[in-house]
């Protein structure tokens, strides 16, 4: 079982990446930001995968569903396809450095925002492809202070 001190740093990341996400932006900034809830996900999973797999990807895509507003179950089915690859190379990721670790979710996160995209073209909504590299590089960019955090946090204290 987790500890209560695990879960409450689960529920904490969670609200701070919600908080992050939900920071208004201007102009073209907008589509430059990166799903901080995708990252905290990719991370817990990374970083605890014998705790938190799938089914949390799936329910965090829930949560994410009614906080962007989107139709429900769209970004349960992202979340979940996608939070399978760090779950397989679980084992292999927390040996990787840093660097192989950022580029690992820069494909994540351009895998991600294909799907999403092409969801969203399925439904006939118009999407835009040109900030899926802009938003995976960021993504890559941020994931050493998220790295860092899960590090010193998740695996220093069980």
């Amino acid at each position: 079982m987790t500890s209560v001190k695990s879960v409450s740093f689960l529920f904490g990341t969670i609200l701070f990446a919600t908080v992050i996400q939900l920071l208004p932006l201007s102009g073209y900034y907008f589509l430059w930001r990166p799903n901080f809830l995708f990252l905290v996900t990719i991370g817990w999973i990374i970083f605890r995968p014998n705790y938190w797999g799938i089914g949390f990807a799936a329910v965090l895509g829930l949560f994410a569903d009614m906080v962007f507003r989107s139709p429900v179950g769209l970004y349960v089915l992202v979340f979940g396809v996608i939070a399978s690859l760090p779950l397989i190379l679980s084992r292999w990721l927390v040996y990787f450095t840093i660097v192989h670790r950022c580029i690992f979710v820069f494909i994540l996160v351009i895998i991600f925002e294909l799907l999403e995209n092409a969801i969203f073209g399925l439904w006939g909504t118009p999407t835009d492809y040109r900030s899926i590299p802009i938003r995976a590089l960021l993504s890559g960019l941020i994931w050493p202070i998220f790295d860092k955090f899960f590090t010193k946090v998740v695996i220093l204290r069980p």
